[in-house]
């Protein structure tokens, strides 16, 4: 299947899928620990910042196993590194997703380059046609995976990179309270 063109309308279903699935993952858990913590707006708490990190870095490393997130999976594409070929590395695929806060950027950018996003071009990398598989197999790549050296650098970086989000975030809405 290597080499098979990537048509636009697949590039963005996945794309949409994948913001679908994670926002499914993602969001109950927010809901449920604000329901838990019962914090007034604008007053966050430590264990909100945590959860928020943890969240991001789900949503951040989707794609880690093996180049493919669930919807990937389902609909039959792979990230690949462009030097090697072969399925890009946790390091990697966390590079092409730190272009979240630029998410809608990102899309109209696949309007013209469905194999090759600006996440892509920051990780050296694009998507190829794969065989589709079940979504459960994500579960059976996930028992196969050991920790890395290189699985512990990204996650060191995506603390990083979330504590330098979530301060500019939290910079804007001081900002929007003042006005």
């Amino acid at each position: 299947m290597r080499n098979k063109k990537v048509a636009l309308g697949l590039r963005l279903g996945t794309m949409f899928l994948d913001h679908l699935i994670m926002c499914f993952i993602i969001v109950p858990p927010l809901i449920l620990m604000i329901l838990i913590v019962k914090s007034e707006p604008f007053d966050i708490k430590p264990i909100e910042t945590f959860a928020f990190y943890i969240m991001m870095l789900v949503y951040l490393n989707k794609d880690f196993l093996n180049g493919k997130s669930i919807s990937k999976r389902i609909l039959g594409l792979r990230v690949i590194d462009l030097k090697t070929g072969e399925s890009a590395s946790d390091f990697k695929c966390f590079l092409r997703n730190m272009t979240i806060p630029i998410w809608p950027i990102e899309v109209f950018v696949s309007l013209f380059s469905p194999t090759r996003r600006l996440g892509d071009v920051i990780a050296n990398t694009k998507l190829e046609v794969s065989d589709k598989e079940q979504a459960i197999s994500i579960l059976q790549d996930l028992k196969k995976k050991s920790l890395t050296q290189t699985s512990l650098w990204t996650l060191v970086v995506g603390i990083i990179y979330m504590s330098g989000l979530w301060y500019l975030v939290d910079r804007l809405m001081v900002r929007l309270i003042e006005i």
